[in-house]
């Protein structure tokens, strides 16, 4: 019995760990049992930095209409895109834009379909807008061109609901100091930024809570950081203040 679990334990150590065998005039030769895992496809950078070089120019646009002729000339004559699919309705600015190494999808031919996120605020910086787009690119001399564009999806990031729930629970004045407050927050960054309220909750006695969203992103560049930061709001004799929220 004691040769049947040594034996039993000299297996279990073999397959769970490589060994060397050494051979006098030569090197250590590493045998591993089992398979290796398969090495992960490394990702062509040229499609990455194409779809990132034309939303950076969109953004450019979003920022200034006068470069709106610049994001056009990624277009083929086949897509047929107005401003505010290119970058947001006036007033509006593409504040973002994300999407992954894996939803680069090879089409042949040196053609790719991709799918992106795109979030857009106000010049004050709330967020009023997500799209969901799906793109295809062909090769052409020097890079790459859009050949078709199709939004996927589109949210409205409403107030409306908010403002109920502030009227609902007496706060208005609450909503209107945290709104002031954010937008203040939004002017100070030195990165594309942008905020948003999420609903009013009564939070005891005097208190009112408002979830909010805080994006920053650096122009040009895909992905952004999102930050969940609660405002405490306690009324008092000279109205709503802000709590000072603990680290």
């Amino acid at each position: 019995m004691r040769r049947r679990l040594l034996a039993l334990a000299i297996l279990v150590a073999l397959t769970a760990c490589p060994y060397t065998i050494t051979i006098a005039g030569a090197p250590p030769t590493e045998i591993r049992l089992g398979k290796a895992p398969p090495v992960a496809p490394q990702t062509d950078p040229a499609p990455v930095r194409a779809v990132e070089r034309f939303f950076a120019a969109r953004q450019r646009a979003s920022l200034d209409r006068t470069q709106l002729p610049a994001a056009r000339r990624w277009l083929t004559s086949a897509v047929k895109a107005d401003a505010s699919t290119l970058a947001g309705d006036p007033g509006h600015t593409l504040v973002a834009f994300d999407f992954t190494d894996g939803s680069i999808e090879k089409l042949g031919g040196g053609r790719f379909r991709v799918d992106v996120y795109l979030l857009f605020a106000d010049r004050q910086g709330k967020v009023v807008e997500s799209r969901d787009e799906i793109l295809v690119f062909i090769p052409q001399a020097g890079g790459y061109a859009c050949a078709a564009l199709v939004t996927a999806g589109t949210m409205r990031w409403d107030s409306a609901e908010v403002e109920k729930s502030a009227d609902r629970l007496h706060c208005a004045p609450a909503l209107d100091q945290a709104d002031a407050s954010l937008r203040e927050w939004a002017t100070r960054q030195t990165r594309l930024s942008a905020y948003s309220i999420e609903d009013v909750f009564p939070a005891g006695m005097g208190r009112i809570m408002i979830p909010c969203l805080k994006f920053t992103a650096a122009e040009g560049k895909r992905g952004y950081d999102v930050v969940d930061s609660p405002i405490i709001m306690r009324r008092g004799s000279r109205g709503y203040q802000i709590e000072p929220v603990a680290n």
